[in-house]
């Protein structure tokens, strides 16, 4: 017996800064993910191109959490890419700002 069916009587859509803000936090953590592999692959020596992925991935995420909180304005929309990359985008942006915050010796 089912007792929920999914359908969908609507032609609302998700929301095009909610599916950019995904994107970009997807982006974002593969450029995070991409500098831990090559920090582990050189042994810790990699200096700048880990340090230049790890800015983008920070840039990426800052970028992708303002565009995601400000697709919620969008109207008669479907927020749930917007909750994803907003979330994503602003975990990201919070660890690599606490990364770049322990690398200045405070």
């Amino acid at each position: 017996m089912k007792l929920f069916n999914k359908y969908k009587f609507s032609d609302k859509s998700q929301t095009l800064g909610g599916t950019i803000s995904t994107v970009m936090g997807v982006a974002a953590l593969s450029c995070l993910l991409y500098g831990v592999f090559v920090a582990f692959k050189k042994s810790g020596e990699a200096g700048l191109e880990v340090g230049s992925l790890g800015l983008m991935a920070l840039m990426l995420s800052v970028i992708g959490t303002v565009i995601g909180l400000l697709s919620f304005k969008e109207y008669d929309k479907f927020y749930t890419l917007s909750k994803i990359g907003s979330m994503l985008c602003g975990i990201i942006a919070v660890f690599m700002m606490a990364v770049f915050v322990m690398g200045l010796g405070f």
